[in-house]
């Protein structure tokens, strides 16, 4: 009997570690949000909006999308600045619309407004490869 008590409890202890385990980042998920969040803290950087930082992704890493939400929150108390507007969030939604093209829209939930920032159309990965120093080999 209590070996049976036992191996329950062993199955159930590794049963919750692995539950507990994160999931993998999908590579191609992973590259749309490089891309993405290059595009994002471009544009902020631009506007001299330096003191937001990345906050919330969605959908998460985890799976591929053709569409994902970025909410960047300002990370400082910056209402003392001048002719500053003072905005707690602010939030981006990154389209890839075909393997070479992702759109970055600005999402103003307020005034019930999207704006549309950035397009861009990647080369080819054949153009890609010839611009590319180096070779990563993939396994």
């Amino acid at each position: 009997m209590k070996i049976i008590k036992r191996s329950t409890l062993i199955l159930a202890i590794s049963f919750l570690f692995t539950a507990c385990q994160p999931q993998a980042t999908n590579s191609v998920a992973q590259k749309q949000h490089f891309i993405c969040k290059s595009l994002i803290e471009g544009f902020l950087k631009t506007q001299q909006l330096g003191q937001y930082q990345l906050q919330h992704i969605q959908p998460t890493l985890h799976q591929t999308a053709a569409q994902r939400l970025y909410r960047y929150h300002m990370t400082s108390d910056n209402t003392m600045r001048i002719n500053m507007p003072y905005q707690q969030d602010i939030n981006f939604e990154c389209n890839q619309t075909s393997a070479q093209r992702f759109e970055l829209k600005l999402l103003n939930h307020e005034q019930q407004e999207i704006q549309t920032l950035v397009n861009l159309d990647l080369p080819p990965q054949k153009t890609i490869d010839t611009l590319t120093a180096f070779v990563l080999k993939t396994q």
